[in-house]
């Protein structure tokens, strides 16, 4: 089913519900929340030193990739240019995130550590947050979009539970080799 594109700043001369446009915003937060999660990984990348790690984090950013991708494609279907909105709530889940790992800067165990745990926020995050989108996909008539918008909810809860919770349960037991 073709669907009218919505009013927004790139095309005012349509209409569209109030809820569609918190929709397309929500997204737009959403790619700038992506955005910031693949700078920071950039920078810290090569601090990682446990190499299972690193590993997970550099797979898991493989998955973030794709995630980023389907914002973007989605936006180039309604022919329409995909622009970042700032993400507060990621912009404070990411500041809390540097002071936590700034405060271990010289304890590469703990640092890690902590990469973990932030990590782990980062998910849920984005679990909630897709998971919601998801359910204004589908509200809003937008099947595809919200399958895709699901998948990436999976994503990010297989990583969890098949990566994160292994590596935490790692560090919590070892004594300095993970």
């Amino acid at each position: 089913m073709k669907r009218d594109i919505p009013m927004t700043e790139s095309n005012p001369n349509t209409t569209t519900s109030k809820l569609e446009i918190f929709f397309l915003q929500s997204l737009c937060e959403m790619y700038h929340a992506e955005n910031m999660i693949a700078e920071e990984f950039r920078q810290i990348e090569s601090k990682i030193n446990c190499p299972k790690l690193h590993k997970i984090l550099t797979g898991h950013f493989g998955i973030h990739v794709k995630h980023q991708s389907r914002l973007q494609k989605f936006f180039q279907i309604r022919g329409e240019t995909l622009t970042p909105k700032i993400s507060y709530t990621m912009k404070a889940i990411m500041e809390e995130a540097s002071a936590h790992l700034s405060h271990f800067s010289d304890d590469i165990r703990n640092w890690e550590f902590t990469l973990v745990l932030v990590a782990q926020k980062f998910a849920h995050y984005k679990i909630a947050a897709y998971s919601t989108l998801a359910q204004l996909a589908i509200k809003l008539n937008y099947p595809k979009l919200a399958t895709l918008l699901a998948v990436s909810v999976q994503e990010e809860e297989e990583f969890l539970a098949n990566n994160l919770c292994e590596i935490y349960a790692s560090f919590l037991n070892s004594s300095g080799d993970s």
